[in-house]
């Protein structure tokens, strides 16, 4: 089967090119596109800063395009461009389409476009589970750019009105339920934990208990031909699921994937906790201020019983398109790289609330005393630092895993809707493996 048609078969239903001058000056700019999903205040922040990097040189000229509201969108826009050989230089491609990314040909490993001097610095610089997780058979393949991980926030004055130490959240499952039972006793909280029910957090867990997703090196060895959703660890994460809501402590809206249910259920005092991800600091923080109470953060949860691995990034990378020109490939590069460094960083995780993902951005921000000032923001970077590079904290490669995560977000609804573990992990495993049996055998015709 063709490129084409796998595509076609797994990304979700949802160009123009413009014509070039038979004649440019001698010193006009290459002219280069960047297409992303960033809306809101986070667009902003891009279109400042490529209209930073425009004015900041005459070589390059960089035109930055919106592609939908969704990563989904974006990267329909990107492989439909693609197939009519019209996709942009750079484009914004979400974590879990890195093996898409890869399997379709439309983009060139931005490895093999960087100077060895540029990927030296990188590797160097790029705090190292992230790289990782965009690194592939030992080569780079997109640069990390908006990234997160998961992190616990909690309400620090209902914290204290259960007697608890306000300055010290949980680390554990264990230590969590035993606060959720003084807060609940307490009558300190309606709720304890607002928790969205969300693959993603399934994929974190695995991660702090040093398991992989999926075999073969959780996809990194070579290609991932069955999960691990059988394992002990993976029925540890939904034993302590399905305890938190037994014992009445995790409320939820029951849909699945409702990150902005989840959070409102917290806003509105109605949980002592909530987990999402440290993208959502600032909107925490602003919820707080209005609500009337104090934020605090800590790191994820992780088993007690098992020692603690790290957890795995989530956001996006920049990928270079293939098929362009090498002056183009090269701005594209010059840009790309223009991005990562310390000023840029810096202001990208100001401006947005993104992990700053580089040690040198971190020390700019430490030394003009950001994160003095901005104690909980510090608490997701001390946490990305934390990580162990492992194959469990780089993440899975899954073709279908879009697919995939929606099966696990089944498991743990039927599991909290009193399905055993045994049985609801068993079907989950059935059909992702399936999933990838389907989309494996696609490649091969």
């Amino acid at each position: 089967m063709s490129k084409r048609k796998l595509i076609a078969l797994f990304l979700v239903v949802g160009l123009c090119a413009m014509a070039i001058p038979s004649f440019q000056p001698a010193h006009a700019a290459v002219e280069i596109t960047f297409w992303h999903a960033m809306t809101g205040n986070n667009q902003n922040i891009v279109t400042a800063l490529v209209d930073k990097f425009n004015a900041s040189q005459s070589d390059i000229h960089v035109t930055e395009q919106n592609k939908g509201s969704s990563y989904n969108d974006e990267l329909n826009a990107v492989i439909a461009a693609s197939q009519q050989q019209q996709g942009p230089n750079v484009a914004q491609i979400f974590d879990l389409g890195t093996p898409l990314a890869i399997d379709s040909g439309f983009f060139t490993p931005v490895e093999s476009i960087l100077s060895a001097d540029q990927l030296a610095k990188i590797k160097d610089d790029v705090a190292a589970p992230i790289l990782s997780y965009f690194t592939v058979g030992g080569k780079l393949y997109s640069l990390p750019w908006n990234n997160s991980n998961p992190l616990l926030y909690y309400n620090k004055d209902m914290f204290k009105a259960a007697g608890l130490d306000e300055n010290k959240p949980p680390a554990t499952w264990q230590e969590l339920e035993e606060d959720c039972a003084k807060i609940m006793a307490a009558n300190a909280a309606p709720n304890c934990i607002s928790m969205q029910i969300y693959g993603w957090f399934f994929e974190q867990w695995m991660a702090l208990q040093g398991a992989e997703l999926a075999n073969n090196g959780n996809g990194r060895a070579d290609r991932a031909t069955e999960t691990n959703l059988t394992s002990d660890a993976a029925k540890n994460i939904l034993s302590f699921w399905k305890d938190l809501s037994d014992k009445g402590y995790w409320i939820s809206t029951g849909k699945l994937e409702d990150g902005n249910g989840a959070k409102q259920i917290f806003a509105s005092k109605q949980a002592a906790f909530v987990i999402d991800s440290t993208g959502s600091l600032r909107g925490l923080t602003q919820n707080a201020k209005d609500g009337g109470f104090e934020l605090g953060t800590g790191f994820m949860p992780a088993n007690a019983d098992i020692e603690r691995v790290g957890v795995i990034i989530g956001g996006a990378s920049l990928w270079i398109g293939a098929g362009h020109p090498d002056e183009q490939n090269q701005a594209a590069a010059t840009f790309v790289n223009w991005l990562l460094q310390p000023e840029q960083m810096a202001e990208w995780h100001k401006g947005t609330g993104y992990l700053p993902i580089t040690k040198s951005a971190q020390a700019v921000l430490e030394s003009d005393g950001w994160f003095k000032d901005n104690p909980n923001l510090k608490t997701a970077v001390d946490q990305l630092n934390a990580a162990q590079a492992t194959s469990a904290t780089a993440g899975a490669l899954m073709g279908p895993f879009p697919q995939i995560r929606t099966i696990v977000d089944q498991a743990i609804q039927a599991v909290t809707s009193g399905t055993s573990v045994d049985d609801a992990l068993t079907e989950a495993k059935t059909q992702a493996d399936a999933a990838l049996a389907d989309y494996n055998s696609r490649l091969t015709k």
